[in-house]
């Protein structure tokens, strides 16, 4: 890494986790990897909305020091309830940087992205479904320099005490509630047939990505 590199990553603060850059009009930078990975194909771990403590696929589960991925161990919620909240009551409510699993676990500039940087990824690269190191994912790469790519891997979701679709969908949780329903969370959304933005419940185990911007 040449001292000009040296000098933008100070800046930008991205403590020492690596980025790429797609070359985007708003300059945000993508991580390279999900929260909890050690290299762009794996999974990472699954977080719920706003819960900045992730569990690997192999700490998901009913047992005994197991996380289930349910409303009854949901950090926010009220038990008992499907719809009633601690924090975040409101349709639309973004996070505070507090309660951000990227900021909270890599530190530096890092946050969740919004929805606008998603609808920007989408608006800003090409897309196809491929295979890094044997895992399956989602390839986006840059529209402005081709050369610039980031993979994010089918990682499924946690739900009721097992990981679902891992293999064939990914999910990247956003910084942001669904408009219309508070039980529910933006994310980046992918299968084998497509990509994007769509939504599930706040208190599912998803994969987070953080950029800088």
């Amino acid at each position: 890494m040449n001292k000009k590199q040296k000098d933008m990553d100070k800046e930008i603060n991205n403590n020492d986790y690596d980025y790429v850059n797609l070359g985007l009009p708003s300059g945000t930078l993508w991580a390279k990897m999900n929260v909890g990975a050690s290299k762009p194909s794996d999974y990472g771990l699954y977080f719920q909305w706003g819960v900045t403590e992730g569990c690997a696929a192999n700490q998901v589960g009913t047992g005994e020091e197991k996380k289930i991925f349910l409303n009854d161990d949901y950090k926010w919620a009220i038990k008992g309830s499907l719809s009633k909240y601690i924090k975040y009551t409101t349709n639309g409510a973004s996070l505070e940087l507090e309660d951000d699993a990227a900021n909270a676990n890599m530190g530096g500039s890092w946050h969740m992205p919004t929805p606008k940087q998603i609808q920007e990824l989408f608006d800003n690269t090409t897309r196809k479904c491929t295979i890094l190191d044997r895992i399956r994912g989602v390839e986006f790469t840059s529209i402005q320099d081709t050369s610039k790519s980031v993979f994010i891997p089918a990682a499924g979701y946690a739900w009721n005490g097992l990981v679902y679709y891992a293999g064939s969908t990914g999910h990247i949780w956003t910084s942001m509630l669904n408009a219309y329903n508070v039980n529910e969370g933006h994310c980046l959304y992918f299968n084998l047939e497509g990509t994007g933005l769509g939504y599930d419940l706040r208190s599912d185990g998803l994969s987070v990505r953080g950029v800088i911007g």
